[in-house]
C-alpha cells in the first residue's frame, strides 16, 4: 500500500517484491527525496534486488547485501548522474529464505524495518535510523568536513540537516542514503547497516515483517504497528488488509497535525502464509 502527499505531487516512495530461484524473497522499500527522488527510488527498488541475486552465490547473504548497495550507488552515478546529484533515497531491504528461514535486514536512511510476532503482539527486532546527530554518524560526517546543523524542539525532538559547506544545500535529513551525490565526498555514505535476524525470525510463532517509510513511523510507532496487526489476527480479520488500515490511519494523523500536508506513506508486509491467515477468535 502506498499513499501520496497530494494529487499534484509525485509519490517519491517505491517498493518491490522479488522471488528468486532457490526460495529467496527480497523485499525493498525506498523513500525518495529531492526534485527527482521518485526516479532515484524507483531505480533502486528495481535494481538492488538484481545486484543482490547476482552476488549471492559467491558472497553469501551479508556480502551480497553490502555489494548490492555499493553497486546500486554506482548504477545511479552511471545511469542517473544528474538526477542523483541533488536527489536520493532511503532503502530498507529484507531477504528471507522460505525453506531454511534464514533472514537478513539491511538499510540506509530512516525507512525502518520491524519484525514482530503476531502470536504475542510484541516487537522482536527493529532497525534504527541514520541521523547526523547520532554520535558515530556525526563523527564520520565531521571527519569528512560536512556541515551539520541540529535543532532541538520544545518536545525534545532533534532534527539534523547535512549540507555541503558554505552552500546552504541540500539540507539532507539523514546521514546515509543512496544517491545524494553532492554529499558523497562529505561522509554521507551508501554503506548499509546489516543485521542477521535469523534467530529472531525462527523463534517467532507467527513472524511478520513490516517495512515502511518514515511517513508511517512518524505517526505510528513500531510497537503500535505490530500490536495492530496482531489484534486483527486475534479478531479473525485478514492481516494483509492491515497494511491499508495503517496507511489510512497514518494519513489521517498527518492531516490532523499538518493541515493540508501528508508525507508519502508506504507499508510493505512480509510473512509466511501461516502467519497471514486470519486467526480464529478466542474466548
Amino acid at each position: 500500500a502506498t499513499g501520496m502527499k497530494s494529487s499534484d505531487t509525485p509519490n517519491q516512495d517505491s517498493f518491490s517484491y522479488t522471488l528468486l530461484d532457490g526460495d529467496w524473497m527480497v523485499c525493498i522499500a525506498c523513500d525518495g527525496h529531492g526534485e527527482e527522488g521518485d526516479i532515484v527510488s524507483e531505480r533502486v527498488a528495481r535494481t538492488l534486488p538484481l545486484h543482490w541475486s547476482r552476488d549471492l552465490p559467491s558472497s553469501g547473504p551479508e556480502g551480497a547485501l553490502r555489494h548490492a548497495f555499493e553497486k546500486s550507488q554506482a548504477d545511479l552515478e552511471k545511469s542517473l548522474n544528474a538526477a542523483q546529484t541533488h536527489s536520493g533515497t532511503t532503502a530498507a531491504v529484507v531477504c528471507i529464505h522460505a525453506e531454511s528461514r534464514e533472514a537478513w535486514f539491511a538499510y540506509v536512511g530512516d525507512s525502518k524495518i520491524a519484525l514482530g510476532d503476531l502470536a504475542t503482539g510484541k516487537v522482536v527486532f527493529s532497525t534504527g535510523e541514520h541521523k547526523a546527530h547520532d554520535l558515530e554518524e556525526g563523527e564520520r560526517l565531521k571527519q569528512f568536513g560536512a556541515q551539520v546543523i541540529t535543532r532541538e524542539y520544545e518536545d525534545g525532538e532533534l532534527v539534523s540537516r547535512v549540507f555541503v559547506p558554505g552552500t546552504g544545500i541540500p539540507g539532507l535529513a539523514m546521514s546515509r542514503s543512496l544517491g545524494d551525490g553532492c554529499l558523497k565526498n562529505y561522509g554521507v555514505t551508501a554503506e548499509p547497516q546489516v543485521h542477521n535476524v535469523t534467530e529472531f525470525w525462527q523463534t517467532c510463532e507467527a513472524p511478520v515483517v513490516v517495512l515502511a517509510s518514515d511517513g508511517l513511523w512518524d505517526t505510528i510507532s513500531v510497537e503500535e504497528t505490530i500490536a495492530a496487526l496482531a489484534a486483527r489476527c486475534r479478531a479473525g480479520l485478514d492481516v494483509r488488509k492491515g497494511c491499508e488500515v495503517l496507511l489510512r490511519r497514518s494519513q489521517r494523523l498527518w492531516i490532523q497535525a499538518e493541515g493540508d500536508y501528508c508525507d508519502d506513506v508506504t507499508v510493505v508486509l512480509l510473512a509466511p502464509n501461516s502467519s497471514l491467515a486470519p486467526c480464529k477468535p478466542t474466548g
